[in-house]
Formats: structure tokens, C-alpha cells, sequence
């Protein structure tokens, strides 16, 4: 399967997600995607068969974000968590994308299968605004609380939710590693093995590990975070959509890949 086809097969997928705002950003994705190819999505529905895998892997650094004088601790938690799931690494890098040093600033650089690039963007994007969502719909259901605990209540939820949120990615992986998993998307089903997803995710995760390992060989790990426990946090989490609505497939033939 080309890269360019395996990119908007995944971005497909995710159009039917059963969490509107998600579903939502992946048709913007979409429709911008096709336009700068000039086809439909009806031409690219008819091109994919999504009962089967076969992509080259290549490991691939890119940003996310801006430069930040600091990373908020919750994004940092969503991200890790995001890239974890696809079998990526995150670093907190010190040099702009042109190896200038930014004494003030740091910047999140995400190393990843090529393939994943989008699927990490898109649903990290979707899940830092969903916990600013939650917070909002909090401070509305419980205004005198928040207002009397002030900035602690609000970043013990926020991360407490990002925490919850990691533990459902991480239990939704083992999950597919032992079960399998099946991919909906809004035209059909694809169903893949325990074994294959375990062989999967063995490769990915060996060739990125490789790449990151070169690239950064003298990296040093840092603290973690101190986690919180804020049921309000933990339950809005639980709560979040999290299904896997990503799909891969093989070209038959479609001009212009």
C-alpha cells in the first residue's frame, strides 16, 4: 500500500468515530486531503480493500505544538499516552526544527512509524480539547467547589483526567494484544488477529525504538509526574471516547499515488 493511501485510509477510519468532535476533525482532515489531490471520497472508498495490512514502516520524527515556555504537565500526559498506543517515543527537545538552541522554550517531538503521524496528531488534538470541555462542564456543575479550591482543584482534575485517559489507552492495548481488534469504519469491518496485532506492534515498536535510540543517544530520562487521584477528573475520563476507528487496507489501483 502507498504511503499517501495508507495516510487517508487511516484518517477514513476515523471519520466514524462515535465521538462527534473527533469524527468531526478527522472529516476536516478528509476533506482537505482530497481536495489536494483532487478526489472524491467516493473514489477513495472504492479503492481501498481494509481486509488486509501491508505498509512499509519508516520511523519518522516530527513537533507538536508550539514552542512552549512550559509544557502544560496534563498535555505531556495526553501525548505520551497518545504515542505509546501507536508504539512512538516523546522527547522534550531544547532546539528549534532548525537545531537553533531556545534557552526559554521547549518543544514536544514526537518519533513514530510515518503512518501514525496523523492518527497521533488528530487524537492528540482531540483529547487536549476534550479535557479543557470537561473542565468547563465541571466549573458549570460544581461552581462553589471550584471556586473555593481554586487553581489546585482545577489542575488535580485536569490531570487526573489525563491520567485515566493513560490507563484506558494502556488497557485497551494489552486488550487488542490478547483479543484482536476490530476496526469500524462507515463502510465496512476489519477484523485483525491477536497474533497480528501483537506481531504488529513488535515491529513498529522495534524499528521506532531504533530510530529513536539513534537519533538521541545520550538521552536521559526525566521525573514523571506525581499522580493525582480527583474523582470528578478520573470519572470524566472514563467517560471520554477512546474507540479506535483507524483503518489500514491495500491499493488496487488509483491513479496519482
Amino acid at each position: 500500500m502507498t504511503r499517501s493511501l495508507t495516510v487517508l485510509s487511516k484518517i477514513l477510519g476515523l471519520t466514524a468515530s462515535s465521538n462527534p468532535n473527533e469524527a468531526r476533525a478527522a472529516e476536516e482532515k478528509l476533506e482537505q486531503q482530497l481536495k489536494a489531490r483532487g478526489i472524491s471520497r467516493e473514489q477513495l472508498e472504492a479503492t481501498l480493500d481494509m481486509s488486509t495490512v501491508d505498509e512499509e514502516i519508516e520511523a519518522i520524527s516530527f513537533r507538536y505544538g508550539k514552542p512552549y515556555k512550559r509544557i502544560d504537565p496534563v498535555v505531556s500526559i495526553i501525548i505520551e499516552a497518545v504515542a505509546d498506543y501507536y508504539n512512538g517515543q516523546v522527547v522534550y527537545t531544547v532546539n528549534d526544527e532548525d537545531g537553533k538552541y531556545m534557552s526559554d522554550y521547549r518543544q514536544i517531538e514526537i518519533s513514530a512509524a510515518r503512518s501514525r503521524k496523523l492518527e497521533i496528531e488528530i487524537y492528540s488534538s482531540y483529547l487536549i480539547q476534550a479535557v479543557q470541555d470537561d473542565w468547563a462542564k465541571h466549573c458549570k456543575e460544581d461552581p462553589f467547589k471550584v471556586a473555593i479550591e481554586g487553581a489546585a482543584y482545577r489542575n488535580n482534575f485536569r490531570k487526573s483526567w489525563a491520567y485515566e485517559v493513560r490507563s484506558r489507552f494502556y488497557q485497551m492495548k494489552k486488550s487488542e494484544e490478547k483479543n484482536g481488534r476490530q476496526i469500524q469504519t462507515k463502510s465496512r469491518t476489519i477484523n485483525q488477529s491477536a497474533l497480528a496485532v501483537v506481531n504488529s506492534n513488535k515491529t513498529e515498536s522495534a524499528i521506532v525504538n531504533e530510530y529513536f535510540k539513534n537519533k538521541y543517544p545520550s538521552l536521559r530520562s526525566g521525573r514523571g509526574f506525581t499522580s493525582e487521584n480527583n474523582n470528578a477528573g478520573r470519572a470524566a475520563g472514563g467517560s471520554v471516547g477512546l474507540s479506535r476507528q483507524v483503518a489500514s487496507g491495500s491499493q488496487k489501483a488509483l491513479s496519482g499515488y
